[in-house]
């Protein structure tokens, strides 16, 4: 019986599409390869292990005063504003958010948000 051959590397980006079935898979679509490095792991070549590493626009804070809240005019102009800045001063086609109540989670539906398995976390880098 032959042991297993495992392989680390980053995987070329027309190599994305076999992220297929993994958690990335709704990502990778709208990544920019000279912004992104992913991380296999493959045994007999195929992938057992995958990690994203991505330079992507995170936006958070949303908030909206209550006086204007349930009317469509300020998150309207909002969404506008923010996609102006994201595609004008970075040329993104994507971004990162996330939501803290029903309120901005139907914000994002309505935007076509996709939802992201998990919890999102800061981790620090000992570069142990």
């Amino acid at each position: 019986m032959t042991a297993p051959v495992y392989a680390t590397r980053i995987l070329p980006p027309d190599e994305w599409p076999k992220l297929t079935g993994t958690e990335a898979e709704c990502v990778w679509p709208t990544l920019d390869p000279s912004r992104t490095s992913i991380v296999v792991v493959e045994r007999n070549g195929v992938i057992v292990g995958c990690h994203v590493l991505m330079w992507m626009l995170h936006a958070e804070c949303l908030w909206i005063h209550p006086d204007a809240r349930g009317r469509t005019s300020v998150p309207r102009r909002l969404w506008a504003g923010v996609q102006h800045v994201a595609l004008s001063r970075w040329g993104v086609s994507a971004l990162i958010t996330a939501a803290i109540d029903d309120r901005v989670r139907r914000l994002l539906a309505h935007v076509g948000a996709t939802r992201l398995p998990g919890e999102h976390y800061v981790v620090p880098l000992s570069g142990d």
